[in-house]
């Protein structure tokens, strides 16, 4: 199958050659149970790449932390008349491939298969099964709950785990999005197999249901499928939008001891919802300043000019509500302190006077130019296609991206930052072996 991807990246390509041809035009429809499906066929791969998108994430767990991602964790391990081993035996026997996780916003299933009749007919006939009628057997439910338990456990043993557990603990305060996905320790030991089945019952409806497809079938044929894997589901009630995120009047510094020649350094708010107006200035900034690896401010100041960190990023994480933007690096224990300063630094200056133009027309090349390569497998592309419609963005986003991109302005940068990146309400979280300080 590898050979064929140069197939898939000409097409790509060539459609981005030309100004008057779009991208893959991307269907919608949507069920009489409510679920919302978008399709997107392509040509020169025999491939099928799904996923289904429940408005289920651990942001419904409620009291019941880890709930959603245990959910998840049992959807295929046993369906219908089906064991858990036999439902990997029958993908595994046509190569198909089918997983579940769950993120704070959603819950997907994925799945993967080649597209030809009689491979399709079996792999897709488990999928629908395990949408329909997961079982969540009790020998498989303890099981998947002594294994997250121990997951839970060995979170202590990761400082870049734990840093990232107490970010978003003081960045979210009394918000659903301050608990860690798996939930904690206590809470997932009390989850029971009946609350499992009645999380699944009332979440995993077609009210709450996105479901994209990308591969080389037609729409009739999607049209089928979908119907079989899903339109059976009960339409259900459409999940309460969740709560608005507080961006927080004042910063804190958080220091966890931890014993290791490095520390780990974490620096975000609050800032990002999805299809944001300012998305596309922060995009572009954020490259600048940490997205874009060795060519960006922040490694470049961390790195080459000072030598605390081998690496150092920066992001916007976008979500249902305000996602975090976050700094992020390592550096040794007794340059801490320096590193710390550095890092604030350089987003301060960022942020007071944006980039310079050469820093920005560079941005817009690389990023355009590395766009195509962005959509050139089907997985990559039906990543795109779900970020775009869950997101709520306009279907001919890939359309206009390049365009939005090229028409950022280094003042609209500034002004974004400003706006959004309030340096103040920033928290610092530091894992290790570090002393107080009061950068």
């Amino acid at each position: 199958m590898h050979s064929k991807l140069p197939v898939l990246l000409a097409f790509v390509l060539a459609m981005f050659g030309s100004q008057s041809q779009a991208v893959p035009t991307i269907q919608h429809w949507q069920l009489a149970n409510g679920a919302a499906v978008y399709f997107v066929p392509t040509e020169g791969l025999p491939l099928l790449d799904v996923q289904l998108v429940f408005d289920a994430g651990s942001a419904r767990d409620g009291e019941k932390l880890g709930l959603a991602a245990l959910t998840s964790a049992l959807i295929d391990q046993g369906a219908g008349g089906l064991t858990a081993q036999q439902i990997a035996e029958q993908l595994d026997s046509v190569g198909a491939r089918m997983g579940a996780s769950s993120s704070r916003d959603y819950t997907s299933i994925s799945f993967r298969s080649l597209s030809d009749q009689q491979t399709l007919k079996t792999a897709w006939g488990v999928l629908t099964k395990v949408v329909n009628t997961p079982r969540f057997p009790t020998l498989g439910f303890s099981r998947e709950k002594q294994r997250t338990l121990l997951s839970i456990k060995q979170r202590e043993e990761s400082p870049g785990t734990l840093a990232q557990l107490a970010l978003y603990r003081h960045m979210y305060g009394e918000h659903p999005y301050a608990n860690p996905i798996q939930g904690q320790y206590d809470s997932v030991n009390r989850l029971s197999v009946n609350e499992l089945k009645a999380f699944y019952k009332k979440y995993y409806v077609g009210s709450n249901l996105t479901m994209v497809l990308v591969g080389g079938i037609s729409r009739q044929q999607a049209e089928l499928l979908v119907d079989q894997a899903v339109g059976q589901l009960a339409s259900g009630e459409k999940a309460a939008p969740i709560a608005a995120v507080d961006t927080p009047l004042n910063g804190a510094v958080i220091q966890q001891s931890y014993p290791s020649q490095q520390t780990h350094v974490l620096y975000g708010l609050p800032v990002l919802k999805h299809n944001d107006e300012d998305y596309f200035a922060l995009y572009v900034g954020n490259h600048i300043l940490g997205g874009s690896g060795f060519s960006s401010r922040i490694v470049k100041e961390i790195r080459e000019e000072r030598g605390l960190a081998y690496s150092a990023y920066s992001y916007f994480s976008p979500m249902l509500q305000k996602g975090p933007f976050m700094m992020g690096l390592q550096t040794k224990n007794e340059s801490l302190d320096e590193a710390v300063k550095a890092t604030k630094q350089v987003l301060g200056q960022f942020v007071d006077k944006g980039p310079s133009e050469e820093e920005l027309i560079a941005a817009k090349k690389n990023i355009s130019g590395g766009f195509a390569l962005k959509l050139d497998s089907n997985k990559k592309l039906l990543a795109n296609v779900v970020g775009i419609v869950v997101s709520g963005a306009p279907l001919d986003y890939l359309n206009t991206y390049v365009q939005k991109i090229n028409a950022v302005t280094a003042k609209q940068i500034q002004q974004a930052f400003q706006r959004r990146v309030r340096i103040k309400s920033m928290t610092l979280v530091t894992v290790g072996e570090n002393k107080d300080t009061n950068n």
